[in-house]
């Protein structure tokens, strides 16, 4: 699993996000060989100083207005990718459940699409309930993601492509966590596996 990850790292690294093609979220990543710089266990995450994190007022998967503020007193991980992802964002979201689950805490992930032509409120309600952990999608209009992605640091692009979606979208693969009080705390890249999510979200819930 590791090496798996690792190998959609690079890819991540190198292509800038997700590959072209339409696969479900239990697809297997592509597997290249990786060298990573250091141990995934001992990686800074942590923002120093802390920071409260943006704000984020999008439509979530119900087409109900959405804001983060509304999810104080509970940790969050928020999520930019997209539901054509064939690989990237379904082993992301993947190991961000497991972590969670594993860590005993209770926490959610907020995943934003940056492909909202393609994802409406419909499209990421189908996509989040396929995780039964009651993560929350949100879209809204192109000019609203792109805002919400600047706030966030987040880059994507459109990639055309030949494959039966049309285009594939490159996008950051970080997960970034925002404790109970609202603050930006650690900044997760992609490969970080489920016991090291879990490990920061006991920290930044005192346990």
């Amino acid at each position: 699993m590791v090496i798996a990850m690792l190998a959609v790292a690079l890819l991540a690294v190198v292509a800038g996000g997700c590959g072209a093609g339409v696969v479900s979220p239990s697809a297997t990543p592509i597997m290249v060989e990786a060298v990573t710089p250091a141990p995934l266990g001992v990686r800074d995450t942590a923002y120093s100083p802390v920071r409260p994190a943006p704000a984020l007022h999008l439509t979530d998967q119900d087409g109900r207005p959405f804001d983060l503020a509304s999810m104080r007193g509970k940790p969050v991980f928020v999520y930019f990718g997209y539901t054509h992802c064939p690989d990237v964002c379904p082993a992301s979201l993947a190991e961000l459940r497991a972590g969670i689950r594993a860590s005993g805490v209770d926490a959610t992930v907020v995943f934003v699409t940056v492909d909202p032509v393609r994802d409406d409120a419909a499209a990421m309600k189908q996509y989040v309930d396929y995780y039964q952990a009651g993560f929350i999608g949100l879209t809204g209009t192109e000019a609203e993601i792109a805002e919400a992605a600047t706030d966030w640091g987040v880059s994507y692009r459109k990639l055309e492509s030949d494959s039966a979606s049309g285009y594939a979208m490159a996008h950051s693969a970080e997960a970034y966590l925002v404790d109970a009080e609202g603050t930006l705390r650690h900044h997760l890249f992609f490969g970080a596996p489920a016991e090291l999510i879990a490990d920061r979200l006991r920290e930044v819930s005192g346990r």
